[in-house]
Order: C-alpha cells, then sequence, then structure tokens
C-alpha cells in the first residue's frame, strides 16, 4: 500500500531534523519551479476554463450528443479505469470513444449525470459525478470520482474511479 505523506506530518519531519535536505533548499527549489509555472501553464487552461469544458462535456453526454462530447476530446485521448488492484487503458483515440458512447446511449437509454463536487489543479480536474440511469422502470445511480487532464481546452485523459 503507498502512502503519502500530509503537510503536517512533512513539516514536523523537517522541525525535528530528520528531513537531511534543509528547508532553504527545498524554499529555492519551490521558488524555481514557480518561475517556470507561468510559462509551462499559459498552454493549459486554467481551473474555471477546465470546468467550463467539463460542464460542456456533462451537457453532451446528458443530450447523448455523442458528435458533441468527441469534439471536446484531444487526439490522443484515453481513459483508465481504475480499479483497486489495478488500472487499465478503457478505450484510446476520439472514434473508440465515439462507438463505446453510441453504444452506451442506445442501450442505457435513459443515462444522465451530474457533477457534485469539483477540484482543480493545474491541468487536472476531479470531480465526483452521479450517474442515473433507468431499469425495469426503477431509477439506480451510481457516484464516481473522475479526474480529467484538460490540455488547450481539449479532455487529454480521464481517469475513472467508481465509488459505490
Amino acid at each position: 500500500m503507498r502512502r503519502v505523506l500530509s503537510v503536517g506530518v512533512f513539516l514536523s519531519f523537517v522541525a525535528a531534523g530528520a528531513v537531511a535536505r534543509p528547508l532553504e533548499s527545498l524554499e529555492s527549489r519551490w521558488q524555481r519551479q514557480a518561475e517556470v509555472a507561468p510559462q509551462q501553464a499559459a498552454s493549459d487552461a486554467d481551473p474555471v476554463d477546465q470546468f467550463a469544458v467539463i460542464d460542456v462535456q456533462l451537457a453532451a453526454f446528458n443530450a447523448h450528443d455523442v458528435n458533441a462530447m468527441v469534439a471536446n476530446l484531444a487526439e490522443d485521448f484515453a481513459w483508465f479505469a481504475v480499479d483497486p488492484d489495478m488500472t487499465r487503458v478503457e478505450l484510446r483515440g476520439r472514434e473508440e470513444f465515439r462507438r463505446s458512447m453510441e453504444l452506451y446511449f442506445t442501450s442505457v437509454p435513459g443515462a444522465r449525470a451530474e457533477i457534485e463536487e469539483r477540484l482543480g489543479v493545474g491541468p487536472f480536474a476531479a470531480v465526483r459525478e452521479r450517474a442515473y440511469w433507468m431499469r425495469g422502470g426503477v431509477e439506480f445511480s451510481q457516484a464516481s470520482l473522475a479526474v480529467y487532464e484538460l490540455r488547450d481546452g481539449l479532455i487529454r485523459r480521464v481517469w475513472y474511479y467508481p465509488l459505490e
């Protein structure tokens, strides 16, 4: 199991002298990264623009407008399904996405979704989504976490984590 240190735990290690690199060295490295970041960020959508793209994608999904959905995808688009024990490429490319969504909307004609929570960091936007569908006259729903990578206003990658 991979463990990630929280900022608080990391700073406790720094205060206790457990981290070999002095804090000043880390600060100067962060400063250098901050100077480079504006150049890198210029080609990436900011979080507000990212959520606008995701909102357009969601509206197209709810309208079952596959062409509009495909128009939001980068040429090298990939969708990854993340399960507890592995991550797999679910589909790759616009045309594979198009075929998949056409089949999905044919088999689940009442499918719709909404976004419950949002978080954006750099070129990444994470959303908690809730999908709804009907089966046998009964409405079902499932929550999931989707992490979108957006570049130049297009969705390049999606990592999909089912929650329920």
